[in-house]
C-alpha cells in the first residue's frame, strides 16, 4: 500500500493546482490515509459467491404509464402564462435564436 504523507499530498496538491496550508496538508494525509485503509480492509472480505451491483440499491425502477393529459388553460391562464416569459413576442415566448 502506497504510504500517505506530506510529500504526497503536496505532489497531489501541486498536480491538481490546489493550495492548501499547512492544517489542510495535516488533515488530508490523516483523511486519505484512513481512506486507504478502508480500502484495504474491504480487500479482506471473501466475496465469493456475491454478483456485482450496478450501484448499491437492488431494486427495479417503479415505473408509470405515461398519461396525455388536456391542457387548455383558457385565454386567462394563457395571458398569465405569457405574462410570466422574461421577453414576449407576437403572443408567445422570445427565446434566442439558434439557427442563422
Amino acid at each position: 500500500m502506497v504510504e500517505v504523507n506530506e510529500a504526497l499530498i503536496r505532489k497531489v496538491a501541486k498536480l491538481a493546482r490546489l493550495e492548501l496550508n499547512e492544517a489542510e496538508i495535516a488533515d488530508h494525509v490523516s483523511s486519505i490515509a484512513g481512506i486507504l485503509n478502508h480500502v484495504a480492509q474491504l480487500e479482506n472480505v471473501d466475496t465469493t459467491g456475491v454478483e456485482p451491483l450496478l450501484h448499491g440499491i437492488d431494486e427495479a425502477l417503479r415505473l408509470r404509464e405515461d398519461e396525455v393529459l388536456d391542457f387548455n388553460p383558457g385565454p386567462e391562464g394563457r395571458n398569465k402564462i405569457v405574462a410570466s416569459a422574461p421577453e414576449v413576442e407576437h403572443d408567445g415566448f422570445k427565446v434566442p435564436r439558434i439557427i442563422g
